[in-house]
């Protein structure tokens, strides 16, 4: 019988990685759709000139399953992608391609002129331009002392 130490660290790695698994799944995959009922497309937000330029990246997903809502200070992206296939065959190994619901809401970093905004959709990226209302800058929040 070999030696065990009274400490065994690579043991206690393995039962860690394997309750972050059940919890948040396989990484680099950090919520699976099955445990939030929803997958969350990837987001960039930032300024060029006198617009906010609001990138979502939907690989897979129709044009007519998204819908776009624009305030004066955020933006909610909604939409979904519908799953291709079932597949039940014996030699299915894994499946961990999102689908599902999804709805992103984002604050904006200036307030915007919500009437003019455009959106595009080509390659698989949502590319939505807002443009900046007259005189709006950055919001400072400042922090007060209790």
């Amino acid at each position: 019988m070999p030696y065990l130490l009274p400490w065994d660290p690579w043991r206690e790695l393995r039962e860690m990685r394997e309750a972050m698994e059940k919890v948040f799944g396989r990484f680099p995959r950090l919520f699976r759709e099955e445990q939030l009922g929803a997958w969350l497309p990837a987001v960039d937000v930032f300024e060029r000139d006198d617009n906010v330029i609001v990138k979502v990246d939907l690989p897979g997903v129709d044009k007519k399953n998204v819908k776009i809502f624009v305030t004066d200070e955020e933006i909610t992206i909604q939409g979904e992608m519908k799953r291709e296939e079932e597949v039940k065959e014996k030699n299915y190994y894994r499946s961990e391609r999102a689908y599902g619901k999804f709805s992103r809401t984002i604050p904006l970093p200036v307030a915007v002129d919500r009437d003019k905004a455009k959106a595009s959709f080509k390659d698989g990226v949502l590319e939505v331009v807002i443009p900046k209302a007259k005189g709006a800058q950055a919001r400072q929040v400042e922090i007060t002392p209790e």
